[in-house]
């Protein structure tokens, strides 16, 4: 932040009165709205805006500021993300071993156990690229997935299956599917058996990861791009 924002932010956070504080700090955002830090980089700013947030209500502008500023971030975030990604389109070029390693290890880094490898071709009316068959432990419960991408439509194939302590198939348990600038594509939850079967979830050119949400437990793969 420019050190004539920083000057002007300090001059407001001397004020005795709180709300009064609050409600110049909320002037100022909008007056600097194109200005303002990104959560994290400035911690003036930072703790101005916990103060403020106790005595305000975000209006409709407030609110347009900060889901800019929140896109911002996440664009932020995505970007680095993709340094750490697996490209699907990867796992049937020249670079398929490799591509393949990468996975596995993206896997083991975030504790899945890999039980059928990465890699596997089929072509049954369409080419499917396994990603394999991997399992996670939870304190009491174990989520298992398959997943396979269809290459020439776009979508992906998964199976998953929770278990208790006791082998015995949990319900409710929610897959979702989540892409990084739209949120949420798919979701569902475990049948009587305790399986989602999803065999042509649709996923266009986008970078995407899974989650398991299971007793108030997340379980998430690693990001992949279509």
């Amino acid at each position: 932040m420019k050190t004539s924002l920083k000057e002007e932010l300090a001059n407001i956070m001397k004020g005795k009165d709180e709300a009064a504080v609050a409600g110049a700090f909320e002037k100022f955002c909008r007056k600097h709205a194109d200005s303002l830090p990104l959560p994290g980089q400035d911690s003036q700013f930072d703790k101005a805006m916990w103060a403020a947030s106790e005595f305000t209500a975000l209006s409709a502008a407030d609110e347009k500021i900060l889901k800019r500023v929140t896109g911002r971030l996440l664009k932020d975030e995505a970007d680095v993300v993709g340094a750490g990604v697996l490209k699907l389109k990867e796992l049937i070029g020249a670079g398929k071993e490799t591509a393949i390693n990468t996975w596995q290890d993206l896997l083991s880094a975030m504790s899945w156990q890999q039980m059928v490898p990465a890699g596997a071709l089929r072509g049954v009316g369409t080419q499917m690229v396994s990603l394999g068959t991997f399992q996670k432990e939870f304190a009491d419960a174990s989520i298992q997935l398959n997943v396979g991408w269809m290459v020439e439509k776009e979508q992906l194939r998964i199976l998953l299956q929770a278990r208790d302590a006791q082998d015995e198939a949990l319900r409710d348990v929610e897959l979702r599917i989540n892409e990084v600038s739209r949120g949420v594509v798919f979701s569902r939850k475990t049948n009587e058996d305790g399986a989602v079967v999803a065999p042509s979830v649709h996923v266009g050119p986008g970078q995407y990861q899974i989650q398991v949400i299971c007793q108030d437990k997340v379980a998430e793969t690693p990001f992949f791009i279509v």
